[in-house]
């Protein structure tokens, strides 16, 4: 029941927003909001991720290079919902210092608002993020086409 208040809470959203949020007329890819958003396929209205994860690692390192096809899973499975993002902390250290990465990989997940509301050390198998990310985030992986 949760889950259906919370899926009826989110539809109810996006559709407040499609009319706050309509592209200006030109290319949609340049728009300045539409590069950390997502564009809905089938409308003009852009849908703002709602959560963003970030991992923090290296190209070299093995329990990183695990976490690839993780990653890439997590952004096709949860499209519009989560966005994937990652450092290569050897070529962008700041991206370490900011989130204060003791051990690769680091994984930060951060709210809509750009606030932290969960981390994991190390490696973090599939099933583990799907079952956090309904847990703290309320984000339920959608039934795939």
């Amino acid at each position: 029941m949760k889950r259906l208040i919370l899926i009826l809470t989110a539809l109810l959203l996006l559709s407040a927003c499609q009319a706050k949020t309509e592209e200006p007329a030109g290319n949609p890819a340049t728009s300045p909001a539409v590069a950390d958003s997502v564009v809905a396929a089938d409308s003009t209205a852009v849908v703002t991720p709602l959560v963003t994860f970030i991992e923090l690692g290296a190209a070299t390192c093995i329990p990183c290079k695990m976490m690839q096809p993780i990653m890439k899973e997590i952004t096709t499975a949860y499209q519009g919902l989560v966005k994937v993002i990652f450092y290569d902390l050897y070529k962008e250290r700041q991206a370490g210092q900011k989130y204060g990465v003791r051990v690769m990989p680091t994984q930060v997940f951060l709210d809509k608002d750009g606030k932290e509301f969960f981390r994991h050390e190390g490696f973090y198998p599939m099933a583990d993020i799907e079952k956090m990310l309904a847990e703290k985030a309320g984000i339920i992986k959608p039934l795939q086409k």
